[in-house]
């Protein structure tokens, strides 16, 4: 297991140190894994480079660690309907900025700045690889 994210203190702190702490799967619907991959690879096809899978893992990490040690997380994410999965897209979004700006500095410079802050990437013409691919197709200028 890798224990560079348990140390980090990058937002909240590692992993809580208490038995079976509370987890996001058995508490909700949600997957935090699922969620991890797919802001991985949204994040990975908008910038054209495939970004460190071990990643995905830590994203992964960072959730479930917020998700046990933070009353107030926890209540975010069992939230009825759809609030609690927007909430978590929208955190392991920043968590995943947050890793490519102290790891791939010129990779986040190529990130809109909406971003960090958890918004989702912009569709279509606004990615360097779908840009570069549609202009040649005549759709971007």
């Amino acid at each position: 297991m890798n224990m560079s994210l348990l140390e980090d203190q990058m937002i909240h702190g590692g992993w809580p140190r208490w038995p079976n702490p509370p987890r996001i799967e058995n508490d909700t619907p949600l997957v935090p894994q699922a969620v991890a991959s797919a802001v991985w690879e949204e994040a990975s096809q908008w910038l054209g480079e495939e970004l460190p899978r071990a990643w995905r893992v830590r994203l992964t990490e960072r959730a479930e660690a917020v998700y046990a040690s933070n009353a107030r997380v926890r209540r975010r994410l069992r939230r009825p309907g759809n609030g609690g999965r927007d909430w978590l897209w929208a955190f392991t979004r920043h968590w995943l900025a947050a890793l490519i700006w102290k790891h791939r500095r010129a990779l986040y410079n190529r990130l809109p700045a909406s971003y960090s802050v958890g918004h989702p990437l912009p569709r279509g013409c606004a990615s360097p690889v779908s840009r570069l691919l549609w202009r040649q197709a005549g759709v971007c200028k």
